[in-house]
């Protein structure tokens, strides 16, 4: 007998007690037995709702109802590969892709723009679906980018501007009641930027591509991703190079660059990004007491740091050690580098420019612009080296 059946067989034995005794006259015994009768109540109602909790928790959680969610995924990527290589679709696809909340996307800018012709699918292409972009991100964590620590946003159009933060060292403007306000008093800037196009062009193979279900992320995407992640990296570095670059001697002038040469509105934010060559100087590193001053850090693994400061290590190939002068970038990149982005990854196909090779030339292009934002918040350095 579960135990809330007691509590219950209890509480009815009282309150028939309660019943027999109002019959039978004795009103003053009956009344003495109500608070018996309300903790009996009381403790099988809890009882009850215990066992209700219990059988909830053993009860396995139903799982949540998602209406064709597998072949949902399947059908978008069927749709966006024949959409790409120019397959008509069937009467089921059609249904879907009018039906679907989020179709494939085809690129069609406005008349006359370069590489952009809406009526001519070769030209046009199409916004890669999110299922295999979530693929591509993928792809992209195996690389360095520049691009996480820049501070990125969306565009909405090839070119444009932005408000953005004056100067840092202004202050609060005092507003009197009858004072007029001056021009000089606004402080404010505005970052200009435009969008450029970056692309590249991918033989495959044509027996790849006869599979209506394949992902062709997940043919192309890794050589898309290093090249893109390349040609970011290639780009920020290209703003990053315009700054004027000091000399670093020792760990003491780098401590020099954090503490002093960089403003402290920017040292929360702040990293030293190098090269191979930089981390290895850095490695060498050591105090008065011979103690390393490169640290590994205990909460991320294969990170290091100086003085608090995370090293974001890039290869010698994309940030080349030239003239024996080591590059070492101390502030932060988020307030320098204003990355801009716009639509995606955009996948278009020409099965005639690779006639003679039996196969499909896939073309495949992202949208983005850099620009120079807060020049302050940035340093270079460089350190001497006898290379071997």
């Amino acid at each position: 007998m579960k135990k809330s059946d007691q509590l219950k067989k209890t509480y009815d034995e009282i309150k028939a007690k309660i019943n027999d005794l109002q019959e039978a006259g004795e009103t003053k015994k009956a009344y003495d037995l109500l608070p018996d009768l309300k903790n009996a109540e009381q403790a099988y109602k809890v009882q009850l709702e215990m066992e209700k909790q219990e059988l909830a928790n053993f009860l396995p959680a139903a799982a949540p109802v998602l209406k064709n969610a597998v072949e949902d995924k399947v059908m978008r990527n069927r749709i966006f590969n024949k959409l790409v290589l120019g397959i008509p679709l069937n009467e089921q696809e059609r249904d879907f892709y009018v039906a679907d909340s989020t179709p494939v996307q085809r690129v069609d800018d406005a008349a006359g723009t370069p590489g952009q012709v809406g009526a001519t699918p070769a030209k046009g292409g199409y916004l890669v679906p999110e299922e295999q972009m979530a693929t591509l991100r993928e792809y992209r964590k195996a690389y360095t980018s520049l691009k996480t620590l820049a501070h990125v946003q969306t565009a909405n159009s090839t070119s444009g501007s932005m408000p953005t933060l004056g100067d840092e060292n202004g202050v609060l403007t005092n507003f009197e009641e009858i004072t007029n306000i001056k021009q000089s008093d606004f402080d404010f800037g505005q970052l200009k930027y435009e969008i450029k196009d970056y692309g590249d062009i991918i033989p495959v193979s044509n027996q790849l591509l006869q599979d209506a279900d394949v992902s062709i992320l997940d043919i192309i995407g890794q050589r898309f991703a290093r090249k893109s992640i390349n040609t970011e990296n290639q780009e920020i570095l290209g703003l990053l190079g315009g700054l004027s670059s000091a000399e670093l001697k020792d760990y003491k002038s780098l401590m020099k660059a954090l503490n002093v040469d960089l403003d402290p509105a920017y040292y929360a934010g702040a990293r030293i990004v190098t090269n191979q060559d930089g981390f290895q100087w850095l490695s060498e590193l050591e105090d008065n007491q011979k103690r390393p001053l490169l640290v590994p850090d205990v909460a991320t693994q294969d990170t290091y740091r100086f003085r608090g400061k995370e090293i974001f290590v890039l290869s010698n190939t994309t940030m080349a050690t030239k003239e024996s002068k080591i590059p070492f970038y101390v502030g932060s990149i988020g307030d320098y580098v204003a990355f801009f982005q716009r639509l995606g990854v955009e996948i278009a196909v020409s099965q005639d420019f690779l006639f003679d090779k039996y196969a499909t030339a896939l073309r495949c292009v992202e949208r983005f612009g850099v620009v120079a934002d807060d020049k302050d918040a940035v340093k270079a350095y460089s350190v001497t080296v006898t290379m071997a």
